[in-house]
């Protein structure tokens, strides 16, 4: 399954911190761990689905010296007419501070029996992107210019604080088996704050989020090279409330059969890591 998470500005309470020539924008970013339930919103007739439900953990670690760490596990339990199945998706992350380097690990387990390892490096390399691969197999890739995770996040975060509702980017994340980049649409909306939100959330969690402007966001992923003649519809979706704190709200994941919601019920800010300025 695929899923992009949004992180990005700083709390208030954060230091400010000088910003190293290198950095690609890592500051904005605030380490937190954020949980969400997972329903079912609808499925298809043919997709055999009956129910679904889990829970998703997704947290980010790290600061623009060091590079950013993201760490995600999407569990959810799937009952079909006939069985009921859990699947657990655990990735982890790392993006270099200078936003060339990316490593990739996601291990993916189907009833507690792993099922696949995805494990492998990118770097951007003259103009495009290069990916060794070393699971399931070793192999090399290049591809076109493409963002990697947290530059793009970064990148979508900059483009709604400046009034700019349009983003369109290639991106490597290093999943679906590490070996291709996706094209990706996204609309950004003028700005909203927690009243637009359409959770019920604790009153913990809307408070700290009052202080904040959101926007909505629409997202769409889709394969590159399907040739002229194929009809070019997304194969992934998701649209959430977006905070300026980097958090997240009213999930929506579109697969092409069924759909599923994602509700903020865990909030959780760490301690910011501060750059060691020499001197």
């Amino acid at each position: 399954m695929r899923y992009i998470s949004i992180i990005s500005v700083v709390f208030s309470t954060f230091p400010i911190l000088s910003t190293p020539a290198n950095s690609s924008g890592f500051e904005i970013i605030a380490p937190h761990r954020a949980i969400y339930e997972i329903e079912l919103v609808k499925a298809s007739e043919r997709s055999g689905i009956k129910s679904m439900n889990g829970r998703m953990v997704y947290e980010v670690r790290g600061n623009e010296c060091e590079g950013i760490t993201l760490q995600y596990r999407f569990l959810t339990r799937v009952t079909t007419g006939r069985s009921q199945f859990l699947s657990d998706q655990r990735t982890s992350t790392f993006e270099s501070a200078d936003g060339k380097n990316f490593d990739f690990l996601t291990k993916s387990f189907l009833n507690e029996q792993l099922e696949e390892t995805v494990k492998g490096r990118a770097k951007q390399l003259n103009g495009g992107v290069s990916v060794v691969l070393d699971s399931p197999a070793t192999q090399e890739f290049e591809f076109a210019k493409a963002s990697f995770l947290t530059s793009y996040l970064v990148k979508m975060i900059s483009k709604a604080k400046n009034g700019e509702h349009f983003l369109r980017e290639d991106l490597f994340d290093g999943s679906d088996g590490g070996d291709e980049t996706i094209s990706t649409s996204s609309f950004i909306s003028n700005p909203k704050t927690i009243s637009d939100s359409k959770s019920e959330l604790d009153e913990e969690i809307v408070n700290s989020l009052k202080p904040f402007q959101a926007w909505s966001v629409s997202m769409s992923y889709f394969k590159k090279d399907i040739g002229a003649t194929a009809e070019h519809l997304p194969v992934f979706e998701s649209a959430f409330l977006l905070f300026e704190n980097g958090v997240s709200t009213d999930l929506v994941m579109r697969y092409p059969e069924y759909t599923l919601s994602g509700k903020l019920s865990k909030l959780e800010m760490f301690k910011n890591t501060s750059c060691k300025q020499d001197g």
